[in-house]
């Protein structure tokens, strides 16, 4: 396990800090019949220089709300670089993806800042096929409320090319699904919000929001 800029790079342990909020974007770890691999051999840039921030931030949410977590997902450019597929399944299970978590500080009671770097991963030859290159697919973040916590949270992500994504959600809080698993909660992205509840019923929700910010003294 190595750190960037005080980022722990580690599929597994991201994995474990993030589940809630990674389950449907984290590349599966297991091959058939359960027995695990092992995480790929990635290793952090020792010189990162593309830094970004992330901003994420709540309106009218819950005071008991509070970030439990966000991550940078990043993926292999050209995988030719990769081995080659040797399963009977025909699946990489997600060698071509890794997450680095980021650490956010609250900087107001509904605002939350941290950095990743956009070249935050070595390119070298991992595997002996050539040098892998990586870009940024997203970054994730996972909010969840004291009251809440043991049914539901909320997630949002964003990418690079569309650098803000705000989502809705009713200040009744309730999970997608209730059957005694935790999952995320309702919520509406932007159009579904604007084209499904009225003007007199929107004072009922709260939104929040992820933002990519190019650092001032890299532009």
């Amino acid at each position: 396990m190595m750190e960037l800029d005080g980022h722990r790079i580690s599929a597994r342990v991201a994995f474990r800090a993030l589940c809630p909020l990674l389950l449907a974007s984290l590349p599966l770890l297991t091959a058939c019949g359960g027995k695990e691999r092992a995480p790929p051999p990635y290793e952090a840039n020792p010189s990162p220089k593309e830094a970004y921030e992330v901003v994420v931030t709540t309106h009218d949410a819950p005071e008991d709300m509070f970030l439990s977590g966000a991550a940078v997902g990043y993926v292999i450019a050209d995988e030719s670089c990769l081995p080659p597929i040797d399963n009977f399944e025909g699946v990489r299970y997600g060698i071509e993806k890794h997450l680095v978590t980021i650490s956010l500080r609250k900087i107001t009671p509904d605002k939350y800042v941290g950095t990743y770097f956009r070249d935050g991963l070595a390119s070298k030859d991992y595997f002996g096929h050539g040098v892998c290159s990586w870009e940024v697919q997203y970054v994730s973040a996972s909010l969840k409320t004291r009251s809440t916590e043991s049914f539901t949270y909320f997630s949002i992500s964003t990418s690079p090319e569309k650098k803000t994504t705000t989502r809705y959600a009713p200040k009744e809080i309730k999970p997608l699904l209730d059957d005694g698993r935790i999952y995320p909660a309702s919520d509406f992205s932007e159009g579904r919000f604007a084209k499904e509840i009225s003007a007199s019923q929107r004072s009922r929700f709260f939104s929040y929001s992820i933002s990519i910010i190019t650092r001032k003294d890299e532009k």
